[in-house]
């Protein structure tokens, strides 16, 4: 599984890139052939101290079809972990599917 990191207008830090990489390698153990990971990082501009201000997106490359995750938080760590979560769980639907097939 390849990930592969994107970000907008901001500098993706080594220490971001590895905990991408290491939640990430949570999706290849779903049973599932993930070809490749792409993850795109949006800062968003605030505009008050109380809205979400990082926008993280997956799209998740298996055979047959892509996924697409998308997730707003408050920094990105945490919308990663949300991310990585959301796209466990669409994973597993996306397999359960194919077997009742």
């Amino acid at each position: 599984m390849k990930v592969i990191v994107q970000a907008k207008s901001l500098k993706v830090t080594r220490a971001l890139r590895e905990f991408i990489e290491r939640h990430s390698q949570k999706l290849d153990k779903l049973g599932q052939e993930v070809t490749v990971v792409r993850v795109y990082l949006e800062q968003k501009t605030k505009k008050s101290s109380k809205s979400k201000s990082v926008l993280v997106k997956y799209k998740i490359e298996v055979p047959g079809q892509d996924l697409w995750i998308e997730v707003s938080g408050y920094d990105f760590y945490d919308a990663i972990v949300d991310a990585v979560d959301a796209a466990t769980r669409k994973l597993r639907k996306n397999k359960e599917k194919q077997l009742e097939r």
